[in-house]
């Protein structure tokens, strides 16, 4: 399968897109303007003149890829019966062909609003910034006449089916000791909230016939919930990183987290870290309170560029000690130190013998 490389990633990689200013290119006959994309008569219209290249149905925006294959990508504003959050929401809208970069230009709101080029070619499906995007190689490319359909390559729901299997040994326990609170149904992962709503969340893996672009490409896995049962864990994976979320099963809240916490032992706070540095995140530690009416963030160490140290959390000793190990990402070496909380705050001691 051509995309063979792109999937073999996608096992360990789920993917958003970056919220940044609309690209405020002059529109050509061919590209409506971006404040335009949203209206169904703008689009509609952009969607008629692409010949059969592009199309919707409901919240699904199909494209044809060169290889004939359909590159669906699906609006999400609701999760279960709730709205999603403003973390998770995604529209996609057609603005028609660009000649220029030759491939398709969309405007994508996650949760701001940014212009994208799919090229058109032989590579895997990957959005490109639009104020980045490089010229059509050989020229202005025209719109091209529909290859012709193709049926999806079988491979794809092999891999689907090796993800499915690999996450139910880690994930399937812990859901049935969740007593009927979470539920999994093929890649929806559902949480039941105290008063009885469902807040769901479904992997962007498969786009139609082809794997989700990078950018969108994501998934979500339960991962337990904490000590007094007030928070469900959730694991995010995107392209090449994960993060994880905190669900307040009394409202659906959710709290972007750098990775699946650590609760102290009695469950008033948590700790997270990034253990490596595949992912410009803008945290490398962080300690959360969960006494007040949601998580406030009580300590964070601030990712330099000029720093590549990461910190693994050991465990907790008690409610203000934390046991850590800590290094340069690329390095094997560690040492252990330790995080205090006292009058003062919170601080690291050991290590380098300083605190």
């Amino acid at each position: 399968m051509r995309r063979l490389a792109l999937l073999s990633l996608a096992l360990i990689a789920v993917g958003g897109i970056a919220a940044a200013a609309l690209w405020n290119r002059p529109p050509t006959p061919e590209m409506p303007p971006a404040a335009a994309g949203f209206g169904s008569t703008e689009e509609t219209a952009a969607l008629a003149a692409s010949n059969g290249m592009a199309w919707r149905s409901g919240a699904v925006l199909s494209l044809r890829l060169k290889s004939g294959e359909v590159l669906a990508l699906t609006d999400r504003s609701t999760c279960g019966d709730l709205p999603c959050p403003k973390e998770l929401a995604t529209r996609y809208r057609y603005l028609g062909w660009d000649a220029a970069h030759g491939g398709y230009r969309l405007l994508v709101a996650e949760p701001g609003m940014q212009q994208m080029i799919l090229p058109y070619g032989e590579d895997d499906p990957v959005l490109v910034d639009a104020s980045h995007a490089a010229p059509a190689a050989g020229g202005a490319l025209p719109r091209p006449a529909p290859p012709p359909a193709v049926k999806t390559d079988a491979s794809l729901g092999e891999w689907l089916a090796d993800i499915a299997g690999g996450r139910g040994q880690s994930e399937a326990p812990l859901i049935a000791a969740s007593q009927g609170a979470v539920s999994r149904q093929g890649a929806t992962l559902t949480i039941t909230l105290a008063d009885g709503r469902q807040f769901s969340l479904t992997d962007d893996l498969a786009c139609g016939q082809v794997s989700c672009p990078p950018q969108v490409f994501r998934s979500f896995d339960f991962a337990g919930h904490s000590p007094d049962g007030r928070f469900d864990v959730v694991q995010v994976r995107w392209d090449e990183a994960s993060a994880a979320f905190l669900v307040d099963r009394r409202n659906g809240a959710i709290t972007s987290l750098l990775g699946v916490p650590k609760f102290s032992p009695a469950g008033k706070r948590a700790i997270a870290s990034v253990t490596d540095l595949e992912w410009s995140a803008p945290r490398r530690l962080e300690v959360w309170s969960l006494t007040g009416p949601a998580p406030g963030l009580e300590f964070s160490l601030s990712a330099s560029e000029e720093d590549d140290t990461v910190y693994q959390v050991t465990g907790w000793d008690d409610a203000d000690h934390v046991r850590l190990r800590r290094g340069a990402w690329a390095s094997t070496q560690r040492s252990d130190v330790m995080l205090v909380h006292d009058a003062e705050g919170w601080h690291i001691e050991g290590g380098d013998g300083t605190n």
